[in-house]
C-alpha cells in the first residue's frame, strides 16, 4: 500500500493515526512497532501494527481509493 492510498470507514483515533487501522491498536497506550500504510480521508497519515498485513488493513478499514 503506498502512502498517497486513501483508506476509508476509519474510526476517529484510526482516521488521526492514534491507532493500528487493522487492530484497533492504541499507540498511546501500547507501545508497538507501526508502519504507515495511508492517509485517511482527512489527510491524516494512518499506520498498521507491523504484525498486521497491509493488505489487510485495506480489507478491514472498509475501503480504498486512489
Amino acid at each position: 500500500m503506498s502512502g498517497d492510498t486513501i483508506i476509508t470507514g476509519l474510526a476517529a483515533p484510526q482516521a488521526d493515526g492514534l491507532a493500528c487501522v487493522v487492530c484497533g491498536a492504541d499507540y498511546l497506550r501500547i507501545r508497538v512497532p507501526h508502519v504507515p500504510v495511508g492517509r485517511s480521508v482527512t489527510g491524516s497519515q494512518v499506520f498498521a501494527c507491523v504484525g498486521c498485513c497491509p493488505d489487510d488493513a485495506r480489507r478491514t478499514a472498509g475501503g480504498v481509493q486512489r
